[in-house]
């Protein structure tokens, strides 16, 4: 019984920050004479753009939070997404090759990333700024600055429709749970994250444990370069670091999953801040916001999160002291009352 309402309150808790999202939204569209907000086709590219901005913050989280800002996750999608591509199309395969090749191409560039980063020694923004450029030349060579163009090529363009989008979704989340909760690498990663001195002089490896964060990275990069190819068709290499813009909209998912993984897992709790994000987007769409104060908003969104996910901690402290106050207070009334 008590599992059970502690499994409730942790769902509740989980789906709470979206659904108040939306009721939001869907309350100021309707007094706005909106009635298509969240319904039918607006619902399902909520959901899509969920899935492919729930997969680049993943991505980022799995450095970042462990101290690691990787500027080549940009470059890698396109890369991965490049690479994949051309090799399905030359073997003539189908869309379950395109999604394998890409997250395999995908996972060795971000190993690639993390061997480069871990044997030169220098920090992360460094070696991550120079791998992009270089992954992005080499995108832009191997097409010759054409990119990729499925355009058409419905037989392959099937991973942002319904339900093969979700399935992708369900899998590589499902996966990358098992990984972080039920392995040696993600309890090393939780330990890293608690304090990495610490951690390494305990005998936990720093150096293997980047190179697979930076694997997973890469591998989610190409899966959201997989669902992005099947929206657009195409996909384009970039130069001068033009690929850094993909991880804008990262943030505000990560810091929502930070937020929300001690009630499940952080990878859920990502998605769910991307579902949250991908409402607001599309809420303010419906409003008829212009786009620049759509950045304004995101932003000072996302400064709400990053100063509750610092200070949350006053909050405990708070509700201690409440706690401890109020004991001391009855067991100075009862010791008044004796």
């Amino acid at each position: 019984m008590v599992r059970t309402k502690k499994i409730t309150k942790n769902f509740i808790m989980m789906i709470i920050i979206p659904a108040v999202v939306y009721l939001i939204f869907w309350i100021l569209c309707h007094i706005k004479g909106v009635t298509n907000f969240g319904v039918g086709t607006d619902l399902r590219v909520i959901l899509r753009n969920t899935v492919y901005t729930g997969f680049i913050a993943l991505a980022v989280s799995y450095n970042l939070t462990s101290g690691r800002f990787d500027f080549s996750i940009g470059a890698t999608l396109i890369l991965s997404t490049i690479l994949g591509s051309i090799v399905t199309l030359q073997l003539n395969l189908g869309p379950i090759a395109l999604l394998l090749f890409s997250l395999l191409f995908g996972a060795m560039i971000g190993c690639l990333s993390g061997l480069v980063y871990t044997l030169l020694g220098l920090p992360p923004m460094v070696v991550t700024l120079g791998l992009a450029m270089i992954y992005e030349a080499i995108g832009f060579t191997i097409t010759k600055g054409a990119g990729v163009k499925l355009i058409g090529n419905y037989k392959l363009l099937v991973w942002s429709q319904e339900p093969y989008v979700y399935l992708l979704c369900i899998v590589i989340v499902f996966i990358l749970y098992l990984a972080l909760n039920k392995t040696k690498f993600g309890i090393d990663t939780g330990s890293l994250r608690g304090g990495q001195e610490i951690a390494v002089n305990t005998g936990i490896n720093e150096k293997k444990n980047a190179i697979i964060c930076f694997s997973i990275g890469g591998l989610c990069m190409a899966a959201a370069g997989v669902v992005n190819l099947s929206v657009l068709g195409t996909v384009t290499p970039e130069l001068g670091l033009g690929s850094a813009s993909y991880m804008a909209n990262a943030f505000l998912p990560m810091f929502i999953g930070n937020i929300l993984a001690k009630y499940f897992d952080r990878n859920t709790g990502v998605i769910m801040g991307a579902l949250t994000q991908s409402i607001i987007f599309a809420g303010i769409g419906k409003l008829g916001v212009p786009s620049s104060w759509q950045s304004v908003i995101t932003g000072m969104i996302v400064l709400v999160f990053f100063a509750y996910s610092f200070n949350s901690y006053k909050i405990v402290e708070f509700k201690m002291f409440k706690e401890k106050k109020a004991k001391a207070e009855a067991a100075l009334h009862k010791g008044s009352v004796l």
